[in-house]
This record gives structure tokens, sequence and C-alpha cells, in this order.
């Protein structure tokens, strides 16, 4: 790394030293730590009592002694078992505990009075929870295979946590989580997300291979999950949303292996939800296949696990043109169609039915070594090979098969973890990691510019994040601390430290963006409203599309940076807090150039206004480089002794990752390497032949009036000390034990946004004008001033806001029972209910890859000055049950069925006016909702026939409004961003398995069978899966501008023009589609072959 501040130099070698003269514990947790106390008959703490703890696998036994105290602590333990835990003392009875299993991150503990009658313990399950890891969950191995998973994904089990939403948690967004296994980091660092999803599909949002639907490991690799929200352990940082974390499967002493299969068809596969019933065809299809061996090396030494997996999973597109609910006719697609093949020669592909697919090839290899009876090494390596297309059509957006693109992710991911246990007192854990991840994507048929006809209704054209896509990220992370314990004191020193090398090789709508908001006639008459599109500038890059894919111009360095301390305090047997101090540093090698017309801008003084940016003059494009202090206190109260009843929680500062595709933005868009147009407002009526072939985007615009705006240039900046997202959490829940095995938890969490992203466009004159009062929008800005800069098409800013919050409470009761005797059969019944209220406010969702898309989709009156309202994430009210029952039938025969309920009250999104003249270059302004009266313009079609006439519109507008119980109080208001939400979602999915053991053999056969979406599988009218596409960030038109009574185009006030709207009605009374798969019931049959 190089050219840092001089302070931002002096923070990284702090860090540093750090980094190479302390030793110590997990970052994220990889291992268990088993700790207790011991006393003798009289109560008093036994010191010097032995205690030993044996991974019976692998016959690896780790021991320690008791302090003064009577405490004892075992780290850097295996998660799983089954352990044997020994305590002896001289002068007692030795005590045995047998078939302990530990759970990953959590602190069990394990208190024993030794005395001469104590009676030897069979079998102990510890389930205690960790002090630091408050607000979480815990998926073990028993569970992966027992709970439905149609996916097999991670996501599956994280769904788990009654605080989630389609892998949000807390009501954060995705981005924002922190994904590891094994220790390391294993996230999607680039983040660059397709904008066009749905809710169909798979694939681990956030991991690396998302964008192909695909997950990066096999979940037959995975030993268990844990979900933290609340881990007041400073070692856990990097995320404000939710850290994930997984470890995975090693060998043991016995050769273990395993052949499995998991597929769907149309078979199993339910009708259609659209009063059709029609079946979903051959076309669909989901397979995985998949094996794995592991075993000894050397016995008790040197152990082996290793697997490999392909999945093939196909699907057909809905909402073809003419099908019923379509965004487009059949007729409106062939006049696209003729359009572009006769004027322009150009083939955009079917509008008829077209196929999805997802392909990956996984490959997984482990080694465990007991290099002596104090330290173990373990080498971890998978290689990921996924590929998959994109194109998704629904109720309110059409995409011809041009549109089209397939991603390719090849991801190499390596990790090593030392670890050593120096003393009784004093262990040592060392994680490296290396991950190497290349995406790129390609096209179908010749490349040509991207064609948004009626504000994204109908895609035609090659994607305009496809034409130059080629992304390439290089990751190594060293993680290196020390654990060690006195008396009462258990103090941990740490550093963790991830180090990106990044190729940021893409171009946003190289290949031209056309846009047709007037109307698909507009587009027929060659008339669009906006054009755009990229272009090299410097002389010396070509501006062809081989060269700019396969010489990525972009590449830049970010250092994640930490340190941190704590001391997990035992001030009484049933009392501990943990206090603890983390710093976070984060930086870039070399800041991007800063364009010399940037602080030669001169700003706008406005008297009155809507928005204020740091002056241009003061920008210096210096941004992170600065340490960050994360203070965080937790606490335990066992408040009986016994854990029936623990109060814990704790409060804390938390600094998070962000996506870096949008520090890509800040390193693309200098304003050096490329030009850029936008030429916005094209007045209705201008001709502008399509320049179908990309490199004559910019000549076509200078020969058709649009010379001004052929010679600009975008700059993205971010602004001065501009930090990284940052939150003060706090967590107070209790657990209750009682009666017999029940357990209540009551949970509240509250998170304050210290630091969060804001998007601006700061190159518009902030001299507004504003339409007459009475008249609808007349409180929205109308920006009449035009550019500050002619030079820059735009300069979109990145800044931080202070503004945002979330709370989340929830209740919780589970049951376990075991060993229920059903005649000569016993039976194990577990269930847990929980019910979540939770609000999440913000100023920003950043769910966007650009600087422009998060500027332009973000619901609001005046764009660069967003107010606080819901976020996208806003979860609301959610209830999740989980119910699992085993029969053991014999010592050969067990079968055990589960159940998974998710019902929540719906996903937010928002209304937005359609071509808005409001001169900020926003897509998604909020409408006014009038008390009970707008002025609406007849519907005609192509004859002067009225189809629409504008008093029904207005009649159907009110209709909607009061049939709306958001809209409903909002008349003389605005909508509010993510104001209205979809109907209540209920889930229910179940999973029956039986285990068959071969005789005389450790050779068994499970199978099993999943359904998904039980509900619908009961009734085709119920499990509906209701959601708002993402095409303009959950958005949907409401109400569109058009010409008024005078004939007047939509204008600025000073044009006379009198807002005037055509009401967009919603299809079947609503805006939201339902899911063509995931509402139907699907059924997957998986048959897994153990030896």
């Amino acid at each position: 790394m190089k050219n840092f501040t001089a302070k931002g130099t002096l923070n990284f070698f702090i860090l540093l030293f750090f980094l190479v003269f302390s030793v110590g514990l997990k970052a994220q947790e990889t291992t268990a730590t088993l700790n207790g106390n011991i006393i003798d008959d009289k109560g008093e703490p036994v010191t010097g009592a032995t205690i030993i703890a044996k991974y019976e696998p692998t016959g690896n036994t780790t021991q320690t002694i008791s302090n003064k105290k009577g405490i004892f602590v075992i780290t850097n333990l295996k998660p799983g078992g089954p352990y044997t835990i020994r305590i002896s003392y001289v002068g007692y009875k030795e005590e045995v505990l047998e078939n302990i299993n530990l759970t990953l991150g959590n602190n069990p503990d394990i208190n024993l009075a030794l005395k001469q009658d104590l009676k030897q313990m069979q079998e102990v399950v510890i389930t205690g929870k960790r002090l630091p890891s408050t607000g979480g969950l815990n998926v073990g191995r028993a569970q992966l295979v027992t709970l439905p998973t149609l996916g097999r994904s991670i996501q599956d089990f994280t769904r788990l946590t009654p605080q989630s939403n389609n892998n949000s948690f807390a009501g954060t967004n995705f981005r924002y989580n922190n994904f590891t296994l094994d220790g390391a980091v294993n996230n999607d660092a680039i983040g660059f997300s397709n904008s066009a999803g749905g809710v169909s599909g798979g694939g681990q949002a956030g991991t690396a291979g998302a964008g192909t639907r695909t997950n990066p490991y096999s979940l037959e690799a995975i030993q268990e999950v844990q979900v933290q929200l609340t881990p007041f352990d400073v070692k856990i940082g990097n995320f404000t949303g939710g850290s994930v974390n997984a470890v995975t499967k090693s060998g043991s002493n016995t050769v273990h292996g395993s052949l499995y299969s998991y597929g769907r068809n149309q078979v199993l596969t339910g009708k259609s939800v659209d009063g059709k019933k029609s079946s979903i065809g051959s076309d669909y299809y989901d397979y995985q296949v998949g094996g794995s061996l592991s075993g000894p090396i050397i016995k008790n030494k040197l152990f082996y696990f290793v697997n490999a997996e392909l999945t093939r999973r196909q699907e057909p597109t809905f909402y073809n043109a003419g099908d019923p609910g379509s965004a487009i006719t059949i007729a409106e697609a062939q006049a696209i169609q003729n359009q572009l093949q006769s004027k322009y020669g150009y083939d955009v592909g079917t509008y008829g039915a077209y196929k999805i697919f997802t392909n990956s090839n996984k490959f997984f290899g482990r080694i465990d070594w007991n290099v002596t009876n104090k330290s173990t090494l373990m080498l971890r390596g998978i290689y990921t090979d996924g590929n998959g297309n994109n194109l998704e059509r629904s109720s309110t957006n059409f995409q011809f098969s041009s549109v089209d693109f397939t991603q390719h992710t090849k991801n190499l991911n390596l990790v090593a973890e030392y670890k050593t246990r120096f003393s009784n007192f004093l262990t040592n854990n060392l994680v490296v990691s290396y991950i190497n991840v290349h995406e790129y994507r390609d096209f179908p048929g010749i490349l040509s510019p991207f064609i948004d006809i009626d504000n994204g209704r109908i895609w035609a054209g090659t994607w305009r994040e496809a034409s130059v896509y080629n992304m390439k990220q290089k990751t190594i992370e060293v993680t290196d601390n020390l654990t060690f314990t006195k008396g009462i004191h258990k103090i941990t020193l740490g550093t963790h430290n991830e180090f990106y090398n990044l190729t940021y090789g893409f171009i946003n709508s190289w290949n031209g963006r056309w846009e047709y908001s007037r109307g698909l006639n507009s587009f027929l008459a060659d008339n669009p409203s906006r054009v755009r599109g990229a272009f090299t500038i410097d002389g010396k890059t070509p501006n062809t599309r081989d060269y700019l894919y396969n010489n990525p111009p972009n590449p830049y360095k970010v250092a994640l940076i930490s340190a941190y301390a704590q001391d997990e305090i035992a001030v009484a047997r049933n009392f501990k807090v943990t206090p603890g101090l983390r710093v976070d540093y984060s930086a870039v090698a070399d800041q991007p150039a800063l364009d010399p017309a940037v602080n030669s801008t001169k700003d706008y003084v406005s008297p009155n206004p809507t928005y204020t940016h740091t002056p241009f003059s003061q920008l210096n494009n210096k941004w992170l480089g600065k340490a960050t202090l994360s203070p965080r206190l937790g606490f335990n109260y066992d408040i009986n002794g016994n854990q029936s009843v623990v109060l814990r929680g704790g409060t804390g500062v938390f600094v998070g990752r962000m996506p870096f595709a949008w520090l890509g933005y800040a390193y693309t868009l200098t304003g050096t390497t490329y030009g850029n147009i936008d030429w916005n407002g094209i007045a209705s009526g201008t001709t502008v032949p399509l320049a179908i072939n990309p490199l004559g985007l910019k000549d076509t615009v200078t020969k058709y009036g649009g010379a001004s705006r052929s010679s600009t240039r975008e700059v993205d900046l971010i602004d001065n000390n501009f930090k990284l997202p940052r939150i003060w959490r706090s967590n107070l829940a209790l657990d209750v034990k009682f009666g017999n095995g029940y357990k209540i938890t009551f949970d509240a969490l509250y998170t304050k946004t210290l630091y969060d992203v804001k998007f601006q466009q700061i190159n518009l004159k902030d001299s507004v004008a504003y339409y007459p009062t009475g008249q609808a929008a007349s409180s929205t800005p109308v920006y009449v001033g035009g550019k500050l800069n002619g030079v820059f098409s735009n300069a979109f800013f990145l800044t931080n806001t202070t503004e945002g919050y979330r709370y989340n409470l929830t209740f919780q009761i589970s049951k376990v029972t075991n060993n229920i005797k059903a005649g000569s059969h016993l039976l194990n019944i577990n269930w847990s209910a929980a019910y979540t209220y939770g609000m999440s406010k913000d100023i920003s969702n950043g769910i966007r890859n650009s600087f422009q898309s998060n500027y332009e989709v973000n619901p609001s009156i005046v764009p660069s000055n967003p107010t606080l309202s819901y976020s996208n994430f806003d979860l609301r009210h959610r209830i999740v049950g989980i119910f699992g029952a085993s029969m053991v039938w014999n010592k050969k025969n067990t079968t055990s069925w589960s159940f998974f309920y998710s019902g929540q009250s719906g996903s937010p999104y928002s209304l937005i006016y359609q071509s808005a003249p409001f001169g900020n270059g926003s897509n998604a302004p909020l409408p006014y909702i009038p008390v009970n009266f707008l002025n609406f313009a007849d519907i005609k079609d192509a004859n002067g026939n009225v189809t629409y006439s504008a008093a029904q519109q207005l009649n159907d507008m009110n209709a909607f409004i009061d049939g709306d119980k958001y809209l409903s109080t909002r008349r003389g208001q605005y909508a509010e961003r993510n104001g209205l939400r979809t109907p209540w979602n209920h889930q229910l999915d179940m999973k029956l398995v039986h285990e068959f053991k071969m005789k005389n053999s450790n050779h068994s056969l499970r199978i099993s069978f999943d359904i998904f979406n039980v509900l619908n599988l009961l009734n085709n009218d119920w499990g509906h899966i209701n959601f708002v596409t993402n095409i303009n960030n959950y958005t949907v038109n409401f109400l569109k501008f058009v010409k008024d009574a005078n004939g007047k185009n939509p204008g600025a006030p000073a044009t006379g023009y009198t807002p005037t709207f055509n009401f967009v009605k919603p299809l079947n009374g609503h805006y939201y589609t339902v899911d063509p798969i995931n509402s139907r019931w699907q059924g997957q049959l998986g048959i897994h072959y153990t030896f």
C-alpha cells in the first residue's frame, strides 16, 4: 500500500505492530470454547483440578487445570463431537462427561461440585450461551440434514433467524453482511449485483458467485452455521447487518464416504397460480449430484475430507409476449421486432418462451494435522466454476431475449489455520486465506444499444451492464491473535486484516442507453426522451469492446485492518461482563485522480437551497485512511446460577463494509479516461435515429442536435473524509427455562446509524421553480438552472449521512422433548415459534451498483436531499415456526420429519411519477396524493378513439387510494418511500427423511423428500408469493405526466404547463407480481448413501 496520508501511515504502522507482534484467537468463530467452575462438596473453589477434553473422532486431547477461583477455560476446540470430558482432583472421584457435542462460537459453562457420592454422568449436551454472542442462531449438522432445504444453500438455514428476511438481518441491507467460512472472509467484495432481480432463483446473496445464482460451496461440506446480530465480542466485525459464519467438515480416524443426488422437475412441481393451472413444462429441472470421502492418512495424526458436486438447473420464462398478465402484447412485440429488423438490420431475439439456466461445479478439500498434542494445522481449498444466464420477465417488465446475458464465476478459496496451546492458560490461533474470483459476462448475438421503452416496461438490445464486464478480485487475509486466562479474567488480544486487489472491469452503458419514456409510439418514431453512453477520450485507450474487455483499466487496492482487545471478567460464578475495544482502519493504496475542472467549478449560492454538499473548491479525493474506535460492552447474568433465567445483552459500535463497486466508480469515472453522454429532456417530435453500432453513438448525438452533450464527461466523486458504514447497536434479552424442556426468550435490538451512505448529483444548479399552489406536485422543486459546469454531464457524489435507525422486538418459545417411549420405539420432538416486530428507516437503500443509479432510483421529492423513510429492508411483522420430530424404530431405522413456517407482512415498495419534468434526472419522484382531484387526460388509440377517459381514470385512482390502508391516510400529502407493502406472504415447507442402516456395517441409505410451499399443495389459491420487481428499486409507476389541455408538453412552470396525468392502472387491482415459480409447490427427492 502506498500514498497514505501521514496520519494514516502512522495508524497503519500502529496496526501493523499488532499484526506482527500479537498472537491470538479467532477473528470469526471457527472453534468452540469450553469453560466452567469446579467446586468441592463445601462449595469452595477447587484449585488445580485437571480437565481433559478428548475429541473422539480423531483421538485428539486438550488439557487444562482450574485456577484458584476454580475457573477453567479450554479454547480452540473443534465444533461438534462427541467429546469425552474427564475432571479429576486428588482425593475426589473422577467425573466423566460423555457424548458431549460443542456448538460453534458458544461458551457453555460446566459447573461441577466434586464429591464422593456424585453419580457419573452418562450423556451431556452443552447448550449454554457464549457471553458475547447474543441475538443469534446456531444450526448444527443434524439440523442441516433434517430441516427443509430446497436450494441446499446456507440461506435456507439463516432464514431461521427471526429478525431476517431474504438474507437481510435486523432490517439492514444484505450488502452490509459479513460472510466467513472457516474464519476467513467469503464475501462478494466488489458486490456487483444484478439490478433486475425478483425473488426467483437461488444462490447465496452477498457471496462470490451470487450473480450466477451459484452457492460458493456445497452444503455437504458444511458442519455448522452461525448467525450473529449482536456479537459484542470485539473479534467479530466488518459488518453492520449480520455476521454469518460457517465451519466445514473434517476427517476422522474412520473412513467415511457418501454419494448423493437431489433433484426436482416438472413432475414434482405444482400447477400455475394464474387461474389456468398449467404445468410448468419439461423445461424445468434442478439437479445436484455429488460425493465425499474422508478418513485418516495417519491414525490420530493426519486426516482428510474431500467433496465434489455439480448442479444443473433450468427454468422457463413467464410473462412472455401475449401471455395473461404480460407487460406487452404480441402486436407490440412484433412492431418493435419489425422496426429493428427492417430499419437497422438488427435481430432483437425472441419475445416467446425462453430458457434460464444455472450450472456449477464445486470441488472441496481439507487436511487436518495434529502436529503435536498442543498444536494443529488445517488446510482447506474450494474451487467453484459457475455460470448462469439472466432474463427475467414480469407483469411490469418485458425483456426481449437480446437482453439476456450469461455471467461466469470462477472462485478459488484457500485457507490455513494453525492453532497452538502454549500452556494451560495461553493459546494461539493463526488464520491465513487467499481468494481469487473472476467474474465476466457475455451476451447473445451482436452488440447493440440498450433500449428502454415506456419507463422500464419494455427492454431490448444488449443489456447495458453486459457490454463490458470483466471483474477480478484477489483477497489476502491474515488473522493472528492471543487468548490467555488469569484468575477471573479471560483476555483476548488480536488483529484481523483483509487486503484486496480489485480490477473493476466494467463500463456502464458503453453500448449506449436509449430511453423512450413517452411510450412505444415514440420508439417507432425514433423520438427518444434520453440518450446516454460512455466512450474513451484519453487518446491512448482504444474505444473498442474487445480492448476494454481484455484490458480492464481500473485496478485499485483496499485494506481493512483491525486490532482489538477485550477482557471477559467472571465477576461472580453467575455474572460475566466483557468490556472490549476494537480499532478499525480502512484505506486505499492510491486515491483516484481528481479532474482539474472539479475544483474550478463555481457553486451556485441559492437563497433557499434544496440540498447542500462540500463545495467543489474544497474536494480533494482524500477519503478513508483514518482509524475508528469501536468500544463494546457485553454482559451475561445467570440469575439463579443454573441457567434457568439468564439476562444478557450489551452495547457497542460496529464498523462495516460496503460493496467496493462504489469505489470502483470513483476510479473509473474520473473525467480523464471516459467521456459520457447524457442527453436528457429531448423534446417530443425530435428525431434521433438509433445508433445501432455503439461506436456511432457520439456522432449520432452530435448530428441530431446534441452536440453540446457529446463532448461532456461524468465524474463520480467521494466526499472528503468519507467513512465506511458505522452503527451503534444495543441489545437486551432474557432467557427463561421452565417446566419440562420449555424455554422462552424476550429480545430487544436497537441500531442507530452513525454513518451511512447518501448519493447526490451536485452538478445541478440549485435554482428552482414551483408549480402554482393548488396544482399537483406544487411542493416539488423543478430545477430550471441547468448544470453548474457544462463540461460534466453529471457529477455524482457519495457522501455520508448520520440519519437512520432500526429496531427489532422478538418473543420466542421453544421446547425439546427426547426419548418419549412409543411402545418399543423412541420419539424425539422439538419445536419453536417466534414473533418479531421490526422497523427500519434510512436515507438511501444503497442497493444499486453505480452512484448514478443509487441517485436516480432512490424514491424522493428532492433526490440530492432525501428524507428519512422506510428502508427496502423494513421487516415489520414476521412469524417463524419450526417443528421437528424423529422416530427411532429400532437400531437400523429412523424416520424424521420437520416443518418450517414463515409468515411476513409483505415487503415495502414505492409509488412514483412517470416522465416527471422536474429537471433533476431522478427516475423515482414521489407523487403527491390528491385530496380528491387531479387533471387527467383521455387516453386514445392510434385512430383518436378514447380508450380510457379522464373521468374514469380519476374514479379509478380515487378508488385505489381509498382501498389502500396506507394511501388513504396520505391524501393532501406526498407518498413516502416504501410506504406501501405487498400482502402477507405465508410459506410452509416440510421435509421427510428415512434412514436405513445396513446390517452389520456402517453403511446407510438416507432417502429424503422436501416439499416447498406446502400451502399451495393443499390449495392452489394458497401460498402465493407476492413481490415488486427490483427493476427500479421496488417502485411502480402511479401517475404519468402527459400533455395538458392546451397541448403543452410536460415542462417547467415558466412554460405555462399545467400538471396533467394518466393514471397507470394496476393490473388486477394491484401493482405487485405473483412469483410464477415460488408460488407453486415443489418437491425435491434426495438419495444419500453413506459408508
